[in-house]
C-alpha cells in the first residue's frame, strides 16, 4: 500500500465537514428548547383541567402567543439543523475515508 493518501482534498474536505457538522450539532443542542415548550404545554394542560381562566392562573406564561410560535420555530430549526449537522459529521468521516483509501 502506498504511504502517501491518494486524495488530501477530499481528506481536507471531510475535515471540515465533520468541523462544520460539530458546528451545527453543538448549535441545535444549544438552542432546543422542549423543555419549555413542554412545560408550557403541562402548565396549559393543568390550567384548562382546572377549569381556571388564563387571569386568575397562578402559573403566568413565560411568552406570548408570538413568543410561543417562535419558541416553537426556533425549536423546529435546531432539530433540523442538528440532524444536518449529523448527517454532514458522516459526510466527513465517508470523505476522510475514501480519501486515504480509495485508489481510482
Amino acid at each position: 500500500m502506498d504511504p502517501t493518501f491518494a486524495h488530501p482534498r477530499w481528506i481536507v474536505a471531510g475535515i471540515l465537514l465533520i468541523l462544520g457538522g460539530f458546528w451545527l450539532f453543538r448549535w441545535a443542542r444549544r438552542n432546543d428548547s422542549r423543555a419549555e415548550i413542554a412545560a408550557l404545554t403541562a402548565s396549559a394542560a393543568i390550567n384548562k383541567l382546572r377549569k381556571n381562566s388564563p387571569g386568575r392562573s397562578q402559573i403566568k406564561p413565560a411568552t406570548s402567543a408570538r413568543g410561543g410560535a417562535m419558541a416553537r420555530f426556533r425549536n423546529s430549526m435546531a432539530q433540523f439543523l442538528g440532524i444536518v449537522g449529523l448527517l454532514m459529521i458522516i459526510a466527513g468521516l465517508v470523505a476522510m475515508v475514501f480519501g486515504a483509501f480509495y485508489a481510482g
